[in-house]
């Protein structure tokens, strides 16, 4: 009877012990696997007024909108994206998880940064993030992202005419499309 009980009690205990070992082996295979998470930054300043985070931390405003502005009486030529302004020195964080395409100098982008999503029909899709600050960019080209990662810090390189985030949403032909509404449920009010 007590060689059933020891044996009992001595099963009982190896099952344990290889249960805790499988479980930390597990863990720290997950952590080798997931790696780049643990060397990226999340705002934790994140706003949501649409499907979209809003892509700047601490937003304050629209300054420009997506199509024909006018400046100084002129109509300009078509806006291809629209311009968020948050905050000086704000973070510029991914509004959805994908791979950066392009990180880098891009003529009047400035500093910029294009990464390619798929939408939940697995349609492609880019966003793309201009004008922030001379070495802020916090990701390189091929680097898998998630939502709420810093990528960037706003500012005014390449042809700006004040600290802003020049935001576009691009479809897969690379046309792009007004992202207010993705961001917004309705649209802010410039100042």
């Amino acid at each position: 009877m007590h060689k059933i009980l020891y044996l009992s009690i001595g099963v009982t205990l190896f099952i344990i012990i290889i249960g805790c070992a499988f479980l930390e082996f597990g863990n720290s295979t997950s952590k080798e696997n997931n790696k780049y998470t643990n060397d990226i930054e999340i705002e934790d300043n994140i706003q949501y007024k649409g499907k979209f985070p809003i892509p700047v931390a601490n937003f304050q405003v629209v300054t420009s909108a997506f199509g024909n502005r006018e400046g100084g009486g002129v109509v300009s030529s078509n806006h291809k994206g629209i311009d968020l302004v948050g905050e000086k020195n704000s973070n510029i964080i991914c509004v959805k998880a994908g791979t950066v395409t392009w990180a880098g100098w891009q003529n009047g982008y400035g500093n910029c940064v294009e990464i390619k999503h798929k939408d939940e029909n697995g349609n492609i899709f880019y966003t793309f993030y201009a004008h922030m600050q001379d070495n802020s960019l916090k990701v390189k080209e091929n680097q898998e992202v998630i939502e709420g990662q810093i990528i960037g810090i706003q500012g005014t390189t390449g042809n700006s005419t004040g600290d802003h985030l020049h935001f576009e949403i691009r479809l897969a032909n690379k046309v792009q499309i007004d992202p207010a509404p993705y961001l917004f449920e309705e649209m802010e009010k410039e100042e």
